[in-house]
C-alpha cells in the first residue's frame, strides 16, 4: 500500500485494506466479519478508523493457533477483534415452527412440554429424528404413533404443528422398579398353564406403551425416536452450527464442545468427567445411569452455563462437528450427556452425517 493519506481520504484508504484481507480474515477460525469500524478502547469508540474483525467468541491468544491470530495491524491500519456472537437470520427462532424443521429447535410430545431436536438418524431407509425419552415419550408414558409437534407444547404448538409420530424408546428404568431381567413371569410364579395362557393373552391385548430396545450393557439411556410426517420436512443442518454432524468421536478429559439447544442456542463447554454414574430426578423418581459424561461452561463468567430446562436432547459436537454425545440432564453447574454411540447402538440406528 501507499502512504498513509490525509485524514479526509482515510475511510477509502482503511476500506481498501479491508478488500485486501478479507477473504483470508475470514478463512480464520471463529472469524464471523471482517469490516471498517472505529476502534474500541474501554468500551468506547475512540474515533479512529481500524479493520475490525467480528469473532463468535473472544479468545486469549494461546487458544489459536498461529494461523488463526489476527495481526495487530494491517499495514500502518490498526485491527480490533470484537465478540459478537455467532450471526443468524434474525427471523429463525428457535420457538416457532420452523419448515423445514433443523436439529436445534423446539420439540415435544403433544401433552408433553418442550425440549430439543437433536439430531436426524437413520435405520435402512427411515428416517427419524433423535432426542429424550421424556422430550418425546413423556418417561415411558407416550405410546407409537402419538402426535410429536414442532414446536413444544409449551412454545405454543398444537396439532396444527404435527411433524411427526413417536415411533419408539428406550424405557427408563427407575431406582423404585424391578429391572427387567428381575422380573417375576407367569411360569417363575408357577401358575397353572390355563392361568399362564390367560396372563399371556392379557398381555397380548393390552397396549404396550413402551417398544423395549435392547441395550448395549447396564444402565439407562434417555433417548426416543419419531419419525417425520414426510422426510421433506426436517433438514439435518443444526441451527447455529450450518451443518450436520461429520462423524463421531468419543467423549474426552478436557475436549471443548458445543450444543445448539431450544433454550440456550449455540454454546460451549467443556468435558470435565467422563465415565459418570448419576442419579437423575425426574418430578419424584430417580434413575441412575452409568458410562455418561458431564460438561462445565467454558468460562466461569457464563450466564447461562452450557444448557438450561428445554435444552434437553441437544447433540453435543466437538469443534470439527463430531458428534460427541446427547445432553439429557443438568444442574445450575453442569451438564450431562450419554455418549452418542451408546445412543445410536441402545436404538440400532445410524447418524446422518454430512
Amino acid at each position: 500500500m501507499s502512504a498513509p493519506p490525509p485524514p479526509g481520504e482515510k475511510l477509502g484508504y482503511v476500506l481498501e485494506a479491508v478488500r485486501q484481507v478479507v477473504n483470508d480474515f475470514m478463512r480464520r477460525r471463529n472469524v464471523v466479519a471482517c469490516g471498517v469500524g472505529y476502534k474500541i478502547k474501554g468500551q468506547q469508540q475512540t474515533g479512529e478508523l481500524c479493520v475490525m474483525v467480528s469473532v463468535t467468541r473472544k479468545k486469549p491468544p494461546e487458544e489459536l493457533s498461529p494461523q488463526d491470530l489476527i495481526p495487530p495491524r494491517v499495514d500502518d491500519i490498526l485491527t480490533d477483534v470484537v465478540e459478537t456472537g455467532s450471526i443468524v437470520p434474525l427471523g429463525l427462532n428457535r420457538h416457532v415452527a420452523l419448515r423445514p424443521a433443523r436439529p436445534g429447535v423446539s420439540i415435544g410430545h403433544e401433552e408433553g412440554t418442550a425440549g430439543t431436536l437433536g439430531c436426524l438418524v437413520r435405520r435402512d431407509e427411515r428416517l427419524f429424528m433423535l432426542s429424550n425419552n421424556h422430550v418425546l415419550a413423556l418417561l415411558n408414558r407416550g405410546t407409537p404413533g402419538d402426535p410429536i409437534l414442532q414446536p413444544g407444547p409449551s412454545d405454543g404448538g398444537t396439532l396444527l404443528d404435527m411433524i411427526g409420530e413417536l415411533a419408539e424408546f428406550v424405557p427408563l428404568q427407575f431406582l423404585d422398579e424391578k429391572p427387567p431381567d428381575e422380573a417375576t413371569s407367569p411360569a417363575q410364579e408357577q401358575q397353572g398353564c390355563a392361568a399362564w395362557l390367560a396372563s399371556l393373552l392379557s398381555l397380548l391385548q393390552t397396549p404396550q406403551t413402551a417398544k423395549p430396545v435392547p441395550l448395549p450393557g447396564p444402565g439407562n439411556v434417555d433417548a426416543a425416536l419419531a419419525r417425520p410426517l414426510d422426510d421433506s420436512l426436517v433438514d439435518p443442518r443444526i441451527v447455529d452450527i450450518d451443518g450436520p454432524p461429520l462423524g463421531i468421536v468419543k467423549p474426552a478429559l478436557g475436549l471443548k464442545v458445543i450444543k445448539s439447544g431450544r433454550t440456550t442456542g449455540l454454546t460451549e463447554g467443556v468435558i470435565s468427567q467422563v465415565d459418570v454414574t448419576v442419579d437423575v430426578t425426574y418430578a419424584d423418581r430417580v434413575a441412575r445411569f452409568t458410562g455418561q459424561f458431564m460438561i462445565s461452561p467454558l468460562t466461569s463468567a457464563s450466564n447461562t452455563g452450557f444448557s438450561q430446562r428445554g435444552d434437553s436432547g441437544s447433540l453435543v459436537l466437538d469443534y470439527e462437528r463430531n458428534a460427541v454425545g446427547l445432553l439429557f440432564s443438568g444442574s445450575e453447574v453442569v451438564s450431562v450427556a450419554t455418549p452418542i454411540q451408546t445412543v445410536l447402538s441402545a436404538l440400532q440406528v445410524e447418524l446422518v452425517t454430512g
